[in-house]
């Protein structure tokens, strides 16, 4: 179970979705929407919850082999004081999601692992070059891997001639792009 979302807060800070009725209404739960008015910067709040709704909509779908159907108003979150982790909660079930927001964006994922990540700055990598990063950052022979997605658009990363498929996620927005896998030990 693993998902990720990035948010690059330049392209959304001056669409001011927080005074925006329609936009909350549809997207955030009557608590949600308290959160957000009452925190000492509402965009920026607005854009931590539907940053950690979209992480947690990956992670669920990858449980689930889920078609893509996103409906907002069904995942519900909580933050915790400091309001860099949080709870995700559709349905039945339960996510713990961690946060990173500063002045260029907002990185929120959720795993049960340890997880290793990457965010590029200004750049669009292609998969190749995320793969050639991924492999030189864990001592990994290149060649050995590639990705794939399953016939929901969920994308593995799979090491060629074995069954071995490890979850990824990958997000962009704006001028960052985020990558987070789990480190399992196999």
């Amino acid at each position: 179970m693993i998902g990720n979302d990035i948010i690059d807060i330049n392209l959304c800070i001056s669409q001011r979705k927080s005074e925006n009725r329609r936009f909350m209404t549809k997207v955030f739960t009557k608590e949600e929407k308290g959160i957000i008015t009452n925190s000492n910067d509402p965009e920026i709040t607005l854009w931590l919850l539907w940053s950690m709704k979209e992480a947690v909509y990956k992670a669920h779908q990858r449980n689930f082999s889920l078609t893509r159907t996103l409906n907002p108003q069904a995942f519900s979150c909580t933050l915790n004081a400091a309001g860099n982790k949080g709870t995700v909660k559709i349905g039945e079930y339960d996510y713990h999601v961690e946060s990173e927001a500063n002045s260029e964006y907002i990185h929120s994922q959720t795993s049960v692992q340890h997880t290793f990540q990457k965010i590029y700055r200004k750049i669009k990598p292609t998969k190749e070059q995320i793969l050639d990063d991924l492999c030189s950052s864990l001592n990994l022979d290149r060649s050995a891997f590639r990705f794939e997605k399953d016939g929901n658009g969920i994308p593995s990363w799979v090491e060629h001639n074995t069954t071995k498929k490890l979850p990824f996620s990958l997000s962009h927005h704006g001028n960052f792009t985020a990558f987070v896998i789990p480190l399992i030990n196999s």
